[in-house]
């Protein structure tokens, strides 16, 4: 399970599991599940929430999928990115980093060191020029 804060955008952008997939997403306003089919999207605007990956086997109820590896937080163009890959289970044969569930999380940020420039004055705010 993984912590986030703030706003993000959760997308499918891989699978190839025998099994199901799903990301379910545990928040102060509840539980949401985002399906594990390419292009699937949510988004997530919570102070605090957690993201966990899970796969279902046939004949058996959600199970939490064996390894989530987190890669690396990248920012371009005023977006912070990050993509997460899974594993559901391990079967003899199969190496240990395959990689079956594929998630991109982007958040928007706030460019560095850029002020905002201030709202125009309304009509008569300042008072009124005189000579």
């Amino acid at each position: 399970m993984l912590r986030f804060h703030g706003a993000w955008r959760i997308t499918v952008v891989g699978t190839s599991a025998d099994f199901d997939q799903r990301a379910v997403v545990r928040g102060a306003y509840g539980l949401r599940v985002l399906p594990g089919r390419v292009g699937a999207t949510i988004a997530v605007d919570e102070e605090s929430w957690t993201l966990s990956l899970e796969h279902h086997p046939l004949g058996r109820t959600w199970q939490p999928n064996l390894r989530t590896t987190p890669g690396p937080v990248t920012e371009h163009d005023g977006l912070r990115s990050q993509l997460l890959t899974s594993n559901d289970r391990h079967w003899p044969g199969k190496p240990l980093g395959y990689v079956n569930f594929v998630l991109r999380l982007e958040q928007s940020v706030a460019p560095t060191g850029v002020v905002p420039p201030l709202p125009s004055p309304s009509p008569g705010e300042y008072g009124r020029a005189t000579r």
